[in-house]
């Protein structure tokens, strides 16, 4: 279940030190009395920061300032005590985050009541909570103002937000999918987004959700929320682990099915919330009746490698080197000895490139060939059936080729690049990710499907904005999708070493060494689940922090897009 394992994900940080030692936990003092009335609420726990010091310098304001910005606790408080009060009524601290490594910071006077701040930044989440390591690779300079108050210095001016280091990031902030709906209403679409843990939370969840997903998605996905729906109270209220949410009217005023809908988008985008169990929507302080759906899951893969080995084409089992065919597929797939295949959910059709010629292959038919352009690369399938099929050396040039044979051209906003070496779709069929070649380098980015036209909503039409995605130095090989948020790509350093970055698409990303000879890289369920197939032919998988040969003598490492 997605629910259980986002709870699980959770941790609980208590009795860590920053390393600029503003962060403790106390040891002397007052007893206080919780504010929440859920005992649940001690999963929210902040880092504790200290206020001001008397005498304290001007650094040493700013630096207790920053450190403190790590408290998120009752609208940064504690980092309010820095500031002087007209200063106090405009400082927004959820305007944005800019993250750096901390340790290269330098502080430097600029007059008698000013000091600079110049930081690297490596990433950064902005009002929305959308995370990016798109930033400038150049230092940028922080200016700051000073004032006295009572004989002591305090902030009179500084950037709007909060600026934070990398290590103590995963400390304060939390990654919240927001759920949004595929245009059929049968997928849910993760739209990630970071927040600063705090009881406060459920709220901000419910505000970014009704206020739709973040622009890039836009037009591929859908809420069941109308416009002008909103909260009719200040705050999401958390009851015996019940988030009580209150919509007003404009929300309420939908059928039964769009309620669910509804419904059904809060309780997988407050999941992740330690506190929530279950939610339960208000109409004027009362419950509105609504049944609930069936839990959704995440769509899935075989979680054993699908391959073309001797001339069979089907799954290696974990402890045998037998494979098992596709009732209906296997056959046809294999007769035309692909270099590639992307076998569809349901396993009732498959994309295969064969001596440089896209099929498409349908169970219990023959193959049909619907792409002989020239260098053609590996294609997909998407729900819907549609075969994507582009050149190599044209990353504009995406078709679509549907069932009954018609051609689509996809409308594409790539960045300038010479040639495009993957092109993956999500399997709920509403986003892509693309490895492409920029001038020798690799340009790892992701886009949404606009559908619809001529009345059919299924049809590929064009790619909304694209958004870059961290990929290693080097030539790009491959990439896959991991689960419904996970990516990964396959780069070649100019020394011959090969790199894996994964990432969730709006999260920070991480790098795996892979082996030298790598080729393709596949998805399973989770990054651990990741294979690679070598230009020798030697399949390997994940064992450990390493890679451990499989099998060897395999002709294609196939892409699954469902069970």
């Amino acid at each position: 279940m997605r629910s259980s394992r986002r709870l699980a994900a959770v941790a609980v940080l208590i009795g860590i030190a920053l390393l600029t030692g503003c962060a403790t936990i106390p040891t002397s003092g007052p007893v206080q009395e919780g504010t929440g009335s859920d005992t649940d609420n001690a999963l929210e726990l902040d880092l504790i920061a200290r206020g001001p010091t008397k005498g304290a310098t001007q650094e040493e304001i700013l630096r207790g300032f920053i450190d403190a910005a790590a408290t998120p606790q009752d609208r940064y408080a504690v980092a309010r005590q820095y500031l002087t009060g007209t200063f106090d009524d405009v400082w927004d601290p959820d305007a944005g985050t800019t993250i750096d490594a901390g340790g290269e910071r330098q502080f430097t006077p600029a007059g008698d009541l000013a000091m600079s701040l110049s930081v690297t930044p490596e990433a950064a989440v902005g009002q929305h909570g959308d995370y990016t390591e798109d930033v400038p690779d150049a230092r940028v300079s922080l200016p700051y103002e000073f004032k006295q108050v009572r004989g002591e210095w305090r902030i009179s001016k500084a950037p709007q937000g909060t600026l934070i280091d990398k290590a103590t990031f995963p400390q304060v902030f939390n990654s919240y999918p927001l759920y949004f709906w595929d245009p059929t209403y049968t997928d849910m679409v993760p739209d990630l987004r970071w927040f600063p843990r705090r009881l406060s939370t459920p709220t901000q969840i419910v505000r970014e959700l009704l206020a739709g997903p973040s622009e890039w998605l836009q037009g591929a996905v859908v809420s069941a929320f109308p416009e002008g729906a909103t909260l009719t109270a200040d705050t999401v209220t958390v009851l015996a682990r019940d988030a009580q949410v209150p919509l007003n009217s404009d929300a309420l005023r939908a059928d039964q099915e769009t309620l669910q809908h509804m419904k059904q988008q809060l309780k997988e985008s407050l999941a992740g919330v330690p506190t929530i169990s279950s939610v339960t929507i208000l109409n004027n302080g009362i419950e509105r009746e609504i049944r609930d759906l069936a839990p959704y899951e995440i769509p899935r893969v075989d979680s054993r490698a699908l391959i073309l080995h001797d001339g069979v084409f089907g799954f290696l089992p974990a402890s045998e080197d037998t494979l098992v065919p596709i009732d209906g597929l296997s056959d046809a797939i294999a007769s035309l000895s692909p270099s590639a295949v992307t076998m569809g959910a349901g396993r009732t059709a498959a994309a295969a490139l064969a001596d440089g010629v896209v099929y498409s292959v349908r169970k219990g038919d023959d193959p049909v060939a619907r792409d002989e352009r020239s260098g053609l690369i590996a294609p997909s399938i998407d729900p819907a059936g549609y075969v994507w099929s582009v050149p190599r050396d044209d990353p504009a040039a995406i078709r679509a080729y549907g069932l009954d044979g018609s051609v689509n051209e996809v409308a594409t906003s790539w960045p300038d690049s010479t040639g495009i070496v993957a092109l993956r779709l999500s399997r709920d069929g509403t986003r892509l990710i693309a490895e492409l070649e920029s001038e020798g380098r690799s340009r790892f980015v992701a886009a949404a499907i606009i559908r619809g036209d001529g009345g059919l909503p299924s049809v590929p039409v064009k790619l909304g904005t694209w958004i870059p995605l961290p990929s290693a130095e080097g030539l790009p090989i491959d990439a896959s999708w991991v689960d419904d948020l996970t990516v990964a790509s396959l780069t070649r350093s100019a020394d011959g070493a090969t790199t894996i970055t994964t990432q969730q698409i709006g999260g920070p990303s991480s790098e795996i060494e892979a082996t030298e000879d790598a080729v393709n890289v596949s998805g399973g369920n989770t990054v651990r689940d990741l294979r690679l197939l070598l230009g020798n032919g030697t399949l390997e998988q994940r064992q450990g922090i390493g890679w451990q040969p499989r099998i060897d003598d395999v002709q294609v490492l196939a892409t699954q897009q469902g069970l």
